[in-house]
């Protein structure tokens, strides 16, 4: 959703500015930039583009420039519906970006792979890749990045139809989106929000969450958003009978797509118009409506909208009695229907070949850098043979205990880890429903903890999360569990411990960690955390559990932060 006046001025522009480019060096960054603006608005042209760049920056060494043009690459298969080159892309520019240590990129690729994976309908395949990305932004502790993934979770949650699970994550993502700079990825979560919401049936807070989303894509100057999130609200208000109001926001969505060339707005406000029409038995007003989205999908082959079209158009003609022109819309609605499952089809073969490919040769690298270690390990281990078996034995004895404890412990605050954590709450839940005693565990996240690393760095981030190691482990019992989840999230798990007393012990630790006299690690430097807490045993895992708990951590931080939701 990148064409339209502005964005074809930026095009123009960069157009003139490559042609008047001879260096290799000055042509590389604007055919990279060239190349992003063109892939929504023209595929196929931009794919040309970032092939160019590619071959350009493998002859000049510059190897950012190349993750970012195979990305690019990856973005325009994508586009063009080739997800098996769109997969091999993309896989490529994932090895680049990790190679160059480029996190955002790494959590960006990792979401691109995941929606052509949720494109081909298997999303299972694409829930693990969205996770890979939400565990590198939890422990980059990067937030902005961390709000677009959880977002796009809620995407995947949403396409394999469970709209609850999507409006979670949905609402965790919009937790994260507090500062000016996030208010594009505040729009975009709300108007999901909105869509949930409405699949949901729950229609008022649907309205409000798509209104709220229009006047922030308003207030940013952004007409496309806003012609989406228009066409959205207006399918809201006519579920809920309000047609005036309905029909009013399907014609500013088609004004708006209208004016800015958004082909796909314009087809779905044409034949939400034009079903409204129909409802209404203003027939000459459909016929057109209907008449003008048929040939918005025809000209631009929408073809995903198109059999939408034709199904609306059976109905319409059913309506006035030419039963032979239903039909044959009727008819053409189903051959196009088919026509999209086959080429899904065909797409997801292609996609599992290339799949099978790589899995292939990173099984070929893993077995011979396998085999490359353990003829290294050899070497050294016939070089060491004048050691004394003494020497020998206790150096294994330490070697042993170290890896112990990097199986179980984390490695910068020397609590438990999330191996530990998984292990332990497993057996403490096992024991609670053996023996009819209470349990309770929390989950509990430093406040705003990402400025933290912006403004003080990330040594002061790490020796901040030491510090809370300590003050936590140092408020509870022995016999409790004290673990790091990741970033800067914590779980405690309070044994034989209930509702009421989990609550007063965590408001213990919250008091803690904000009267601790945080300026000893850097002036100016000040923490607080929320927490959420789940003592119900009744529900059917110690997995559900910690989901409980960190549905209430987002409770907190929804409220306020700084405070303890049980």
């Amino acid at each position: 959703m990148n064409d339209g006046p502005q964005a074809a001025a930026a095009v123009d522009l960069l157009t003139r500015a490559l042609a008047a480019a001879t260096a290799p060096h000055d042509r590389l960054p604007i055919l990279l930039d060239l190349a992003d603006r063109l892939a929504g608005i023209d595929a196929r042209r931009a794919l040309a583009l970032a092939q160019e760049a590619d071959a350009l920056a493998e002859r000049l060494e510059n190897q950012p420039a190349r993750a970012q043009a195979l990305y690019l690459q990856g973005r325009c298969a994508d586009l063009l519906l080739d997800h098996g080159s769109a997969l091999d892309l993309y896989e490529r520019a994932l090895r680049a970006f990790e190679a160059a240590r480029d996190d955002v990129a790494v959590a960006r690729t990792l979401r691109a792979i995941s929606f052509v994976h949720d494109a081909l309908g298997d999303f299972s395949r694409a829930l693990d890749y969205q996770f890979r990305a939400l565990a590198l932004d939890q422990r980059s502790g990067n937030e902005d990045s961390r709000a677009a993934t959880l977002r796009t979770i809620g995407v995947v949650y949403s396409n394999s139809g469970d709209p609850a699970a999507g409006l979670d994550f949905y609402r965790r993502s919009l937790a994260l989106c507090t500062s000016p700079a996030d208010a594009v990825e505040r729009g975009k979560t709300l108007n999901n929000i909105g869509i949930n919401l409405k699949n949901l049936g729950q229609l008022d807070e649907a309205r409000d969450a798509l209104i709220e989303a229009h006047d922030a894509f308003a207030a940013l100057g952004l007409p496309l958003q806003q012609a989406a999130t228009l066409n959205n609200l207006g399918l809201v208000l006519q579920r809920r009978g309000m047609l005036a109001e309905a029909e009013r926001t399907f014609r500013e969505a088609l004004a708006l797509s209208e004016a800015t060339g958004y082909r796909h707005g314009v087809a779905h406000a044409s034949v939400s118009l034009g079903r409204l029409c129909l409802e209404q038995d203003r027939i000459d007003e459909a016929r057109t409506l209907l008449g003008d989205a048929l040939a918005a999908c025809e000209r631009h082959n929408l073809k995903t909208r198109e059999y939408e079209v034709h199904e609306a158009l059976a109905e319409f003609h059913d309506k006035i009695g030419d039963t032979a022109r239903a039909l044959a819309h009727f008819r053409r609605f189903h051959a196009l229907e088919r026509d999209v499952q086959s080429e899904a089809a065909r797409d997801k073969l292609r996609a599992l070949q290339i799949q099978f490919e790589l899995s292939a040769a990173r099984r070929e690298a893993e077995i011979e850098r396998e085999r490359q270690e353990a003829l290294t390990r050899a070497n050294a281990e016939l070089d060491a043979l004048n050691i004394s078996l003494t020497e020998a034995n206790l150096q294994k004895t330490m070697l042993l205990d170290q890896l112990e404890r990097q199986t179980y412990e984390d490695a910068l605050t020397g609590l438990a880890n999330r191996r530990r954590l998984d292990q332990r709450l497993a057996d403490e839940f096992a024991l609670a429903l053996r023996h009819g005693r209470p349990l309770a565990v929390a989950m509990a996240d430093l406040d705003r903890f990402k400025a933290v690393n912006d403004r003080y760095s990330h040594a002061v981030g790490d020796a901040a999360l030491r510090a809370t190691a300590k003050i936590l482990a140092s408020q509870v019992r022995h016999t409790d569990l004290v673990a790091r989840f990741g970033g800067e999230e914590f779980v405690i798990v309070l044994v034989e411990t209930d509702a009421e007393a989990a609550l007063r012990v965590c408001e213990k630790l919250r008091a803690a960690i904000a009267h601790h006299n945080w300026g000893a690690i850097h002036p100016g430097l000040s923490l607080t955390i929320s927490i959420g807490v789940s003592a119900d045993t009744s529900l059917p895992s110690h997995d559900r559990m910690l989901a409980m708990a960190d549905r209430n951590l987002y409770a907190a931080k929804a409220a306020g932060r700084n405070r303890v939701v049980g």
